[in-house]
This record gives C-alpha cells, sequence and structure tokens, in this order.
C-alpha cells in the first residue's frame, strides 16, 4: 500500500470514528429533544383548550364537537371529559398515540392526543441530518487527506529518484527541498552522502591516474637497470646494477604508499624537518641513467644542507614530476638547484627547452592541459602535493621554463634530520 494510500484510509478510519464518537450521542440527544418538544406542544395544546372551554362550561353551555373541532389541530384528536359526559374531535387515531392531559376550574379534563409517528419522523430527520453532516465531514477530511499525502508523497518519491540516480553513479543530483523539515532533513543528509560519495570515488579516480603517470618513469628506470644488469659481464658491475634496481623497486614502492596516503588524506599530514640537499641528490641519482641515455647531463647545485618543513614523499614526487618533465618535454642540461632564505627554502629545475608561452604559465597546472602530446596529469598533481605540504610550485621563468618548488623553512632538530635522512 503506498504512502498516499494509507493517509488518506487513516484519515478517513480516524473521521469516521470522530463522527461515531460524537454523532451517536448528538442524535440520542437530539430525539429525546425532538420528543420531549412534541410533548410540550401537545401539553399547549391542552392547556388551550381547556382555557377556551372553560368559560364555557362555567355559564353552563353545553359543548359540542362542531364548537371543540377548531380549536384541534390537524391530524390530532381532542377530547373533553365534564360532568360524566366525553366530547371528542379531531383524526381518529390508531396504533401509538402520545397522549397529554390538563385541567380545567370546572373540573373537565381535557385530554389531547397525537400520533407517534410524527415524533418519529421528526427523529428520523435528526438522524439524518446528523448522519449528511458526518459523510460531509469524511467527505471533506479524505479530500483534504488526499491532498497532504499528495504534498508529502511527492517530496518522498523525488527523494527516492534522487536515490536512484545516485545508485546510478550520478553524484551531482540533489533531493529538492519541500518545505516539510523532517524530509527536507532526509533530502539534506542524502546530499551530504552524495557528496562524501563523489569525494571518494574522485579520490580514487585521481589515485589511478596519478599512480598510472607516476609509476612510468619508475619502471622505466627500473626496466633500464634491469637491462644493464643483463648486458653486465663483470659480477661486481652485475651486483651494482641490481643493487640500483632494488633501490628502484624501493623507491617504486614508497611513491605508491605516498599517492595511496595523498589519496585517503586530505588533510596535512607527515610533516617534519627534512633536508632538501640530501633528497634531492638522492633522486637526481635515480634519474641519472635516463638522463645520460637520452644524452642529457643532469646536475645538482645546493647552498650545503637546507631544511624545510615538509614530507620527505612529497618532496620527492614532486621532484620526480619536474625531471620528468624536463626529460620529457624539455631539452638540454637540466640543473636542480637547492636554496633558501630566511624564511623558505626552495628546489628549482630548469632546462634549456623551448619554454611556454606566457599565458599557459598557470594553466599548465590544469589536470589535462598539455601542448605536447602528454597526460596533462604530473604538473596538477605536483601542485596540488606542495600545497598539502603547506608550500607552493610555480613557474618562475617561461624561457628557457624554470620551476620551483618553494616551501617553509624548517629547524636543525635532531629528529628532524633524521626523517630526512
Amino acid at each position: 500500500m503506498t504512502v498516499r494510500r494509507r493517509l488518506t484510509t487513516s484519515t478517513a478510519l480516524i473521521a469516521l470514528a470522530a463522527v461515531v464518537v460524537l454523532g451517536v450521542p448528538l442524535g440520542a440527544v437530539e430525539a429525546a429533544r425532538v420528543r420531549s418538544d412534541q410533548t410540550g406542544r401537545l401539553e399547549r395544546e391542552a392547556d388551550a383548550v381547556a382555557g377556551v372551554i372553560d368559560d364555557r362550561l362555567e355559564h353552563g353551555v353545553a359543548l359540542t364537537p362542531a364548537q371543540l373541532a377548531p380549536l384541534v389541530r390537524r391530524g390530532h384528536r381532542v377530547a373533553v371529559t365534564a360532568d360524566g359526559r366525553t366530547v371528542s374531535a379531531g383524526a381518529r387515531l390508531s396504533g401509538n398515540v402520545i397522549t397529554v392531559r390538563a385541567g380545567t376550574t370546572r373540573a373537565a379534563i381535557v385530554t389531547a392526543s397525537a400520533p407517534a409517528r410524527e415524533t418519529d419522523e421528526r427523529v428520523w430527520h435528526s438522524w439524518l441530518l446528523i448522519a449528511a453532516l458526518g459523510i460531509g465531514g469524511i467527505a471533506v477530511a479524505v479530500a483534504l487527506a488526499t491532498i497532504q499525502a499528495r504534498r508529502l508523497s511527492r517530496p518522498l518519491e523525488r527523494v527516492a529518484r534522487t536515490s536512484e540516480l545516485l545508485g546510478e553513479g550520478d553524484f551531482s543530483v540533489r533531493a529538492p527541498r519541500s518545505g516539510v523539515p523532517e524530509i527536507d532533513a532526509i533530502g539534506q543528509a542524502l546530499d551530504t552522502s552524495a557528496g562524501r560519495i563523489a569525494e571518494l570515488v574522485a579520490r580514487e579516480r585521481e589515485f589511478s591516474s596519478n599512480v598510472s603517470h607516476q609509476l612510468r618513469t619508475p619502471l622505466t628506470a627500473l626496466r633500464l637497470r634491469l637491462e644493464e644488469s643483463a648486458r653486465a659481464g663483470d659480477p661486481d658491475a652485475l651486483r651494482e646494477e641490481l643493487d640500483a634496481a632494488l633501490r628502484e623497486a624501493d623507491r617504486l614502492e614508497a611513491m605508491i604508499a605516498d599517492l595511496l596516503a595523498h589519496a585517503r588524506s586530505s588533510t596535512r599530514g607527515g610533516q617534519v624537518t627534512i633536508e632538501l640537499s640530501r633528497i634531492a641528490r638522492e633522486h637526481t641519482a635515480a634519474w641519472n641513467a635516463l638522463f645520460s641515455r637520452s644524452g642529457r647531463r643532469l646536475a645538482v647545485h645546493d647552498d650545503g644542507a637546507v631544511h624545510a618543513l615538509a614530507s620527505r614523499g612529497t618532496v620527492g614526487q614532486v621532484l620526480d614530476v619536474l625531471l620528468d618533465n624536463a626529460l620529457q618535454h624539455g631539452a638540454g642540461p637540466v640543473n636542480v638547484s637547492v636554496t633558501h632564505d630566511a624564511r623558505y627554502a626552495s628546489i628549482t629545475v630548469d632546462d634549456q627547452g623551448a619554454g611556454i608561452p606566457e599565458d599557459s604559465a598557470e594553466r599548465i597546472f590544469e589536470r589535462g592541459a598539455t601542448r605536447t602530446g602528454g597526460t596533462g596529469i604530473g604538473l596538477q598533481l605536483a601542485r596540488a602535493l606542495a600545497r598539502s605540504d603547506g608550500g607552493s610550485l610555480r613557474l618562475t621563468r617561461t624561457s628557457p621554463p624554470r620551476f620551483e618548488l618553494r616551501l617553509r623553512r624548517g629547524g636543525l632538530e635532531p629528529s628532524g634530520l633524521a626523517a630526512g635522512r
């Protein structure tokens, strides 16, 4: 049974119960009132006749039916008994009769009678009126219940439709507001759930895209190391290449863990004081083989031990994106510089490529933006990672291109240095 039918049926039953509870006593009271009123009328009729004939009896005038007839109402009968003689006039009554009596000063008795069906008809009419009013009240209640059921069921149907669309994967749908607080609360909870689900799905999709993009370079480096190992004839060289391949595998595992942590967390976490110079040298060492294979040089310049407040995984991911970008789209030697000032520590990556148009300086950080057939994911991911650690990533020079990762400077606490190592 639908909500509309349930509401209409329950309202009709409540209205019927109210009519029965109130109508039956009302009908009984009205029936008693009608009978009392009818008896009162007969008494007044008998009293009126007694008052008229009293003067005649006092003057010794004989009373005849013809003299009594004008005093009797149509359908009623009046009888006067005086001195042992009874004079009557009016209709002849049979069946159930209502009778009342009145006296006179001459010791005469006036009896007025009326048929009981006259009272019964008035009682029946009263019951019909009460029944008609009750039926009318039930009809009005059902009509109002139908309107209210429609007002309540339509928002619920829309919420159900919204839930169905949400189940089909449309996370942009929102439940319309109806003005009913309880239903609107359900809609608000559904909208909140849709937003959270959309965010979770978006994070999972972003994670998949980021993984597919970020794992390409480490896998290439790992494959290169294995190829070098296959060609190595010297056992020492073979061991060195295998150790390098294992380091690439470890870096690959750490990268997956960092990306997964970034996808699952929307707040900053894992920030410690790290040594940027050490991280820069470690990552460029892993990229040297790829740059050498391409006939290009990769160099690192630093001001000594430069410390920043960040997470090691974030800095490594951003640096990998910038080096991959320089390898794929740049030209000439690539320089990685680690510098600092009073407040910030920076890592810059520049090459001798053709550069980037001025109007594209910010657009290249948008997801999907690419000018050379790339995926358009790396720089957008790198900027998001930098911001997650309270830093920034920007293009400080368009031609030749130079990218700068800027982070807040960290202290020189021993625990922080250990984390950097």
